[in-house]
């Protein structure tokens, strides 16, 4: 059966289910309020709701699983959660893809992880004007919804802990390669910080940079975070360059560091 047909008669089924719920619950309804109808209404109001219950409920856990199955088949860039975590070994954080339903609380970690890494030596001024411009949930679902993107969670007992964000497409000239990619985003949530998620983060992008075909990863790391300096440098990124970063009303330094696919740390 094909995919799109099989999806039509899960949907069906599922309509169908919920139909028979609600007429269940409307017979049900009838039946308590008038003493005409008697024990046949009990019967096919909690027949019809049961039925209702069986088609709609198991069908739409079915639903879900086809169409990530199908997500994951169509689309390179889908990493399920099992893979994320063959990919890491040194949390116990499950990696994923981020969906447009990640937006909301992917768009509160970005702000609160940017805040805690750089309000200490930044103007409120300053840090509020990035955020606004920077962490909104609609920017955040254009985001994770852009192709040429790739959003990694990091999950911890339902909870996103850190995350990773990756880009193709514009490469500074500084960066000599066949096929560049960006880490434009690595953070880790603070209580989690020490604990191995951002290694996990660092390793299952660059994996799936490797399955993409890139050749180099790059990124930008402001020149006054050494702690993120050495992180790159001890997994074998180099310093090639440096670029303008705006935060607010603040130009500022990044470093331009970039890493041969080939030879990253694995």
């Amino acid at each position: 059966m094909q995919n799109s047909t099989q999806v039509k008669l899960l949907k069906s089924a599922m309509i169908l289910g919920i139909c028979l719920l609600i007429c269940g619950h409307l017979v049900l309804a009838a039946t308590f309020a008038s003493d005409s109808i008697g024990h046949q209404g009990f019967i096919l109001g909690a027949a019809l709701s049961a039925f209702g219950v069986v088609l709609s409920l198991p069908t739409k856990i079915y639903l879900t699983l086809v169409l990530m199955e199908h997500e994951e088949g169509s689309d390179k860039r889908f990493t399920r959660s099992a893979d994320g975590q063959a990919l890491g070994s040194k949390s116990r954080a499950h990696l994923r893809t981020a969906t447009e339903y990640d937006a909301k609380r992917l768009a509160e970690l970005a702000e609160r992880t940017f805040r805690d890494t750089f309000a200490a030596d930044n103007s409120a001024a300053d840090m509020d004007q990035h955020c606004a411009s920077q962490y909104s949930e609609a920017i955040q679902r254009d985001e994770i919804n852009d192709p040429n993107r790739l959003t990694l969670l990091a999950i911890i007992d339902a909870q996103i802990v850190g995350f990773a964000q990756l880009r193709w497409g514009q490469t500074p000239a500084c960066v000599t390669a066949h096929s560049a990619a960006e880490i434009q985003r690595l953070y880790v949530d603070k209580p989690w910080h020490g604990k191995g998620v951002a290694q996990d983060l660092m390793q299952t992008a660059l994996a799936k940079l490797r399955q993409r075909g890139h050749d180099v990863v790059w990124l930008g790391v402001w020149e006054h975070n050494p702690r993120a300096i050495a992180f790159y440098r001890k997994l074998g990124f180099t310093e090639v360059g440096e670029h303008l970063f705006q935060l607010g009303n603040d130009p500022q330094r990044d470093i331009l560091m970039a890493m041969p696919l080939n030879e990253a740390i694995r």
